[in-house]
């Protein structure tokens, strides 16, 4: 293992430090009695050169005070050498004898110079900076012995110099002596840096070329023990080296291979052309991983991984080949091959007995059903319907039976495949739930359904299989509760942009299950005692079943009971969510006002219907039995108020919700009255029945809250149809009719971007989300869409901006662009309108509200948020009526007004279609009068606009105006209906 060359050299810092000083030590000992026997010398033949200019004490002095210095450094120096003293120790008696021997020369010379003749004195000063000079090298292992020397020799000679004289020539001589010392300490300084370089270099060099032969080692021990086979070849691919498991896996020794070709040593003569390709590609860069044969030295073929690459480092085109031995598991692989195709062999014939099995007894048991349902459709004695039930029945059971014990086959052999495709996931619980029941109407249990609105959708899965466990678990719910209600819910655990996990219950309040019995109750062929068996029937398989099928899709079927108090089974399953492919809805128009009676003998279920659509804005009358409805039909008919809509229970105790129909329609002044239909358990000609009565619009519960609204706003905006030409509404032509819009959301608020997203997902509609104008824009030109949600206040571009942008590309010039709002105050509609927008929705804003927008269904939604100034004024209309003494007319002329608005609004758009000022002026001026007198102010000021514009010539500024009347018009009627209806009929 390699190490990084910086952290070397700072690990190594401090070893590099000592080594300096020990290098220093040795350099500054080096020079041994030569060196003072020199100092003797020196000072010597000074003293002999002016031994008549000096006095004799002054030249004895000077040179003992020498000779003893170099004595006493000479003494020191064999004093170290005998103790082996520490560095420290060292450097401190060199830099004392040191300073001794400097101090003998400088004070010596500064006594001697004022005695001398100048050039007797300059002799001196070049011996004394002779001696300066020389120890720049004798003494560059250390900084500080260097400069005592230089301090103490040089620092006295200016004393004795001045002494001399102080003419120019001693000044100069003094400058000089201060700069040659700074001189020479510039050169020692540059000199301890070179030597302490090239100390750490040597010190580093040495400590580099240990780490590489460990590195060497190391790889060669890491080669030599890796239990993979590894040769190393040359450009000519003969062997350079190969490591011990090359030599077991081949039976080969390192000596046998060295410098052979590896083709003639390990490779067939079969392959050696295969094994050149493969050196070419190597040889080409390329890492090559293959599976091939080789051969040992005995001749035994084996199988090896073969994985070859060029040394890059290598100059001479070296390669390392790596040889791991497969052949066990090439043994295993064809030892797993020949089991596979037993098992397959196996599972086929298992498959085809299954197959024939099933097709021996399905097929009369076919015929048997079929020709059951056949004769049960004609006229049959009561003894003779029972038997053919009893047949029916049996028969339903047998296969059933035969369903259980099939599947259990296919999972118990694995043959079971589950299939992942896009479904509809709240529509198949409620469709599970529906389909049975009936035999919870039979048992008189309360069958609900729980699917909250963030429950994705569409996701993909099997729905075949998720729908026969909740078929199974909701059975046996039923089947095991005598009284209360079976509860299906499910619950979003988790949800992220790639799929969600979902929380399925089924709770009922039946006989329970005992702690002892929950252990074994999803074995097979077991149900919680032999007495339930009997009791109940079954073979025991549903529940075995359910938990393989819930395993197979990724989750875990659990159970909590108590006995006497019902059971609860959950499992959670986790969906990749799919933009479903819904279609959009039949034509319909806004719930918001429309009158509704709802006649049912059971109150849970006309709560729920009043909750649904009471929050659609829908004005709900109800009625507890068939003649209190019947009456309130024809009170509200009497009245002039009509109700919109009659939802009708098919099964009443008193008289049947066909019965009621039936009812309605012989009567003259209901004939109109839109049906639908509720029923617990359709029949078999229900459906034409329904079209023979003229009934609209035939569901069964329980009904999902999205079918029910959908179903409404269908029937609403349809017209009364003749007995046997209704065009009827049912679960299926809802589904069948919706279809999925591509649709741009370009909001900057991300709860609202969740809000709608969600309420659109939920419908089946594809949503991409932009933060602002700019991004709607860019999105529009890449991408198509069939409708646009665009905010108002956005950052970088706003909505108004952005539409112009978008209005001028070729695929948005009639791209249809809604606005979203939370400015719902008067004028913001038209504000919009008229910056290009196609409609205009109010946050917040209701999912009804929201489909219709995108939807395209009907009339765009009023403003949601309350406005500082009604649609209409009723308040001071009738005020103004009561002050005239004629209150008991307002009712009677709103009502005429709601009347003829539509053929009022007609003529207007007829005058504006000609050529003529007059008759829209005439027509605008008589609506807006109308409008005027019950206080519209808002369409009022409008129509007078239109007429003002008339009037003066200018049609087409009056045309201009005439979406926004509509519009306002529209408001106004709306307004009207829902401010002068409601109430409750009982």
């Amino acid at each position: 293992m390699s190490r990084d060359p910086a952290a070397l050299a700072a690990n190594e810092e401090p070893r590099v430090v000592a080594e300096v000083q020990r290098a220093a030590v040795r350099q500054l000992l080096a020079g041994g009695p030569f060196a003072e026997s020199l100092h003797i010398l020196l000072v010597s033949v000074v003293a002999a050169l002016v031994w008549n200019s000096l006095p004799l004490g002054v030249t004895g002095g000077w040179v003992g005070a020498v000779t003893a210095a170099a004595l006493l450094r000479t003494w020191w120096r064999l004093r170290v050498r005998r103790r082996a003293p520490s560095t420290e120790e060292v450097l401190r008696g060199i830099r004392l004898t040191v300073t001794g021997v400097g101090l003998a020369w400088g004070v010596g010379a500064a006594m001697a110079i004022p005695a001398l003749q100048p050039h007797e004195g300059a002799l001196v000063l070049v011996v004394v900076t002779g001696i300066i000079a020389g120890a720049t090298s004798t003494l560059v292992g250390d900084r500080r012995s260097f400069r005592y020397l230089l301090i103490t020799t040089l620092a006295p000679l200016p004393f004795g110099i001045l002494l001399q004289g102080q003419g120019r020539f001693n000044v100069i001589a003094t400058v000089l002596i201060a700069l040659f010392a700074l001189g020479m300490d510039r050169v020692h300084r540059r000199g301890y840096r070179n030597f302490a370089e090239r100390v750490r270099g040597g010190v580093l060099l040495e400590r580099s070329t240990q780490e590489v032969a460990r590195q060497h080692a190391y790889l060669d021990a890491l080669i030599a023990s890796t239990p993979v086979a590894i040769a190393v070849l040359d450009d000519q691919r003969a062997v350079r080296s190969v490591n011990a498991a090359f030599e077991t896996l081949f039976g080969y020794s390192a000596a046998e291979v060295v410098g052979a070709g590896i083709d003639g040593l390990i490779v067939p003569e079969a392959f050696r052309s295969e094994s050149s390709d493969l050196e070419t590609r190597v040889r080409g860069g390329e890492i090559v991983r293959v599976e091939v044969e080789r051969m040992r030295k005995d001749g035994r073929r084996i199988q090896v991984r073969l994985s070859a690459a060029a040394v890059k480092a290598a100059a001479d085109g070296a390669l390392v080949a790596l040889y791991e031995d497969i052949s066990d598991r090439k043994a295993a692989e064809a030892a797993m091959r020949e089991a596979r195709d037993l098992a397959e062999r196996v599972a086929r014939a298992r498959s085809a007995f299954l197959a024939n099995m099933s097709h021996e007894i399905r097929t009369p048991m076919n015929a048997v059903l079929g020709f059951v349902e056949l004769v049960l459709d004609t006229e049959l004695a009561p003894e003779q319907r029972r038997a053919l039930e009893l047949v029916r029945t049996s028969s339903e059971a047998l296969l059933t039976i035969l369903n259980d014990i099939l599947d259990y086959s296919k999972i118990e052999a694995e043959h079971l495949e589950l299939e992942s495709i896009p479904f509809d996931l709240p529509k198949v619980i409620h469709a599970t739930a529906t389909l049975l029941a009936v035999r919870a109407r039979e048992k008189h249990l309360e069958l609900t359904v729980d699917v909250p609105p963030d429950v994705p959708q569409v996701v993909r899965g099997d729905p075949t299989r998720v729908r026969q466990v909740l078929m199974n678990l909701i059975g046996n719910a039923i089947k095991f509760t005598d009284q209360g209600e079976v509860d299906v819910s499910a619950g979003v655990l988790q949800r992220d942009s790639d799929g969600a996990a979902v929380q399925f219950r089924v709770r009922d309040t039946g006989i329970g299950i005992s702690a002892e019995q929950l252990g074994t109750i999803f074995q097979e062929f077991t149900q919680a005692d032999a007495s339930m068996t009997r009791r109940y029937g079954g073979t025991g398989l549903g529940l075995a079943i359910s938990r393989r099928l819930v395993a197979l899709m990724g989750g875990e079927l659990a159970v909590t009971s108590e006995v006497g108090r019902g059971s609860e089974f959950s499992f959670a399953l986790t969906f990749p969510l799919e933009a479903g492919t819904q279609a959009t809805a039949r034509a319909a128009v806004s719930l918001g006002g429309r009158r509704l009676l709802v006649v049912d003998d059971n109150e849970t279920n006309r709560r729920i219907l009043r909750d649904m659509l009471g929050a659609e804005g829908m004005a709900v009358h109800e009625a507890s039995r068939a003649d209190t409805g019947m009456e309130a039909l024809r009170r509200a008919s009497r009245s002039g108020t009509p109700y919109d809509l009659a939802i009708l229970d098919a099964q009443m105790p008193d008289q049947d919700g066909f019965t009621l129909a039936t009812a309605i329609r012989a009567d003259r002044a209901l004939a109109e009255t839109r049906l639908l239909i509720l029923t617990s358990a359709g029949q078999r000609g229900d459906g034409e029945r329904c079209r023979q009565l003229g009934i609209q619009a035939y569901l069964t519960k329980p009904i999902a809250r999205a079918d029910l609204v959908e179903a409404v706003g269908t029937v609403l905006a349809g017209t009364a149809s003749a007995p046997g030409a209704a065009d009827l509404v049912t679960r299926h032509s809802i589904a069948e009719s919706r279809h999925a819009l591509r649709i741009l959301l370009a909001e900057d608020n991300l709860v609202n971007q969740q809000v709608a997203t969600a309420m659109l997902l939920k419908r089946g509609h594809q949503v991409d989300v932009v933060s602002n104008g700019r991004e709607a824009v860019d999105a529009v030109a890449a991408e198509g869409y069939d409708v646009i949600l665009m905010d108002i206040q956005m950052p970088e571009m706003d909505g108004f901006e952005a539409t112009e942008k978008i209005r001028a590309l070729p695929q948005g010039r009639t791209l249809p662009i809604i606005a979203l709002t939370a400015h719902a105050l008067s004028g913001e509609r038209e504000r919009c309108l008229e910056r290009g927008m196609s409609g205009y929705l109010a946050k917040p804003f209701k999912a009804h509200d929201l489909f219709a927008a995108v939807e395209g269904r009907g009339a765009q939604p009023a403003d949601t948020a309350a406005a500082p100034i009604p649609a209409v004024d009723l308040v001071a209309f009738r005020r103004t009526m009561e002050e005239a003494g004629a209150a008991e007319a307002v009712d009677g002329i709103l009502e005429t007004f709601v009347a003829t608005l539509p053929q009022r609004l007609e003529a207007l758009v007829t005058a504006a279609a000609g050529t003529e000022a007059d008759p829209l002026q005439r027509a605008a001026h008589a609506f807006r009068s109308a409008a005027g007198t019950i206080g519209a102010g808002s369409l009022a000021a409008l129509l007078e606009d239109v007429e003002r514009a008339a009037r003066d010539g200018d049609l087409a500024a009056a045309r201009d105006k005439l979406e926004r009347v509509r519009g306002e018009a529209q408001a106004a009627l709306d307004y009207l209906r829902t401010a002068t209806k409601g109430g409750r009929d009982a």
